[in-house]
């Protein structure tokens, strides 16, 4: 447990994942912990994860179930299913354009904050410090943070108005907070990731930690401040629907069933489902949108492409891209899924554990019973067997309908992991990327620091990129003429 810890939380010039995916070119099994295996060939995430596997989720999800059940980490499957079933019908992609128009108010208001800071158009190679006035990572994690907020409790936080993240409640006993949301959930992420996989003695090394390392201790505060926030945000959702508020949101099924009674959802657990939906809500579209621009703009032939399939389908009456245009656009989608496979948003390991009394062949390896088991969706995403020039931003991969290499890429493809554990939030997050990247590659032109200019990033149950400094500016009104014309 030591030694892992140690390599979760070293320094280094690379995350995490991409180390041990570096190491299991050479060995395509490795054992990772006293009882975990974690595979480097790409048929392990349809072994591990796909609907005819028989593995079940491992001991950490158990132990963070203890502070609530949510959809995440609910390791009994008929409790899984029925929760699956309570709230499935509001995240079915029929709901897709009752979202739309919180997601298309949270774009106009991220566009208001790229105008402030919207610079002259040129040409040079190297862009001026000054003239780097937008940080896409941190503006699209408030984007998607609001926009999630909406979509799941019809509130709106004005994270975007504000120019911060920060939830201002008083608890039950007066106490007033002011509690940023998007760092917060970060900062307990940093806590728990080094130890939460040594389940048996994690209230140990928990202990230690906050006793001998004073950031462990205040990054798991921020844990416990980003829950009270949490539970704060869904009381007064649960008022509002008690003062007669009718909202068609993420939440209400939550609170009463079809017939209108009240959900068999305990408190514990309701809130425990709003902080996963917050929290994962959040991550994975802002890093996908994040990821996806970053690609762009780096490889300026794609973002001319897009630019084109866009541009057949939009006027500049579109102020916010209509999902009703957009939803079937090939190319936009492909944008979308290659940056999702090259920086996935849950890059780790998601750790399974084997049938008991009976081996499982994974990878053609024959694994003992009750062996915890995982493949990172960065290493599954890199197969050369599978992907072509793994390492390469190419969506044209995506284009090639009906192929049989589609169907393999498919097969392997896991960002929302797979079979019946896969993310219940697909459709949402598929809807917040698709309208906010579209609207900002139609509206707006990007330029990086320099020519080479690479991400970094951080790792620890996902993958967040630090910063994307852009110098932004508006479409010229030339360019939108040539493209009606032709």
């Amino acid at each position: 447990m030591v030694a892992y810890g140690w390599e979760r939380g070293r320094t280094s010039s690379h995350i995490h994942t991409k180390r041990l995916h570096d190491a299991l070119q050479k060995h395509p099994v490795i054992r990772i912990g006293p009882n975990w295996l974690s595979f480097g060939r790409s048929q392990a995430a349809k072994d591990i994860y796909g609907y005819a596997s028989k593995c079940v989720k491992g001991g950490a999800y158990d132990l963070l179930a203890a502070g609530g059940r949510n959809l995440n980490n609910i390791s009994d499957k008929p409790f899984h299913s029925g929760r699956r079933r309570m709230v499935a019908a509001f995240y079915a992609p029929k709901n897709q354009e009752e979202w739309e128009f919180k997601v298309a108010d949270s774009v106009r208001t991220l566009m208001e904050q790229m105008d402030r800071r919207c610079t002259e158009p040129h040409d040079l190679q190297v862009v001026r410090q000054e003239e780097l006035a937008f940080d896409g990572v941190y503006w699209i994690f408030l984007y998607a943070a609001e926009a999630v907020t909406k979509i799941t409790m019809s509130k709106d936080l004005g994270f975007l108005r504000n120019g911060n993240d920060s939830i201002r409640f008083k608890d039950d006993e007066g106490k007033n907070y002011c509690v940023p949301m998007i760092q917060d959930n970060h900062a307990v992420g940093r806590a728990a990731a080094p130890l939460l996989f040594d389940v048996e003695n994690f209230a140990l090394w928990q202990k230690l930690a906050n006793l001998f390392s004073k950031k462990f201790a205040e990054n798991w505060q921020k844990g416990v401040n980003f829950h009270l926030a949490i539970e704060a945000l869904t009381k007064e959702r649960m008022e509002r629907s008690a003062n007669g508020e009718i909202l068609n949101d993420l939440c209400q099924p939550m609170i009463e069933d079809r017939k209108g009674d009240g959900a068999d959802i305990t408190m514990k657990d309701r809130v425990a489902e709003i902080e996963q939906a917050l929290g994962a809500g959040t991550d994975g579209p802002a890093v996908s949108i994040s990821m996806a621009l970053y690609y762009l703009v780096r490889y300026p032939h794609t973002f001319a492409k897009l630019r084109a399939e866009l541009d057949e389908v939009l006027s500049l009456d579109d102020i916010v891209t209509p999902w009703s245009k957009i939803k079937n656009l090939p190319y936009l989608r492909a944008c979308i899924d290659e940056g999702m496979r090259l920086a996935p948003p849950v890059a780790t390991d998601l750790m399974r554990r084997t049938p008991p009394e009976v081996t499982t062949i994974i990878d053609g390896n024959l694994i003992p019973p009750n062996t915890n088991v995982s493949i990172s969706a960065y290493t599954a995403h890199r197969d050369p067997t599978v992907f072509e020039d793994p390492e390469a931003y190419n969506p044209d991969r995506w284009l090639a309908k009906g192929s049989e290499r589609l169907k393999e890429m498919l097969a392997v493809y896991i960002p929302f992991s797979a079979g019946t554990r896969g993310c219940i939030g697909k459709n949402v997050t598929i809807v917040i990327q698709a309208v906010c990247l579209a609207t900002l590659v139609y509206r707006y032109e990007f330029s990086l620091p320099h020519q080479g200019w690479e991400m970094e990033y951080e790792e620890w149950f996902n993958l967040w990129p630090l910063s994307l400094p852009l110098k932004v500016w508006r479409r010229g009104p030339a360019s939108f003429t040539k493209a009606q014309s032709s």
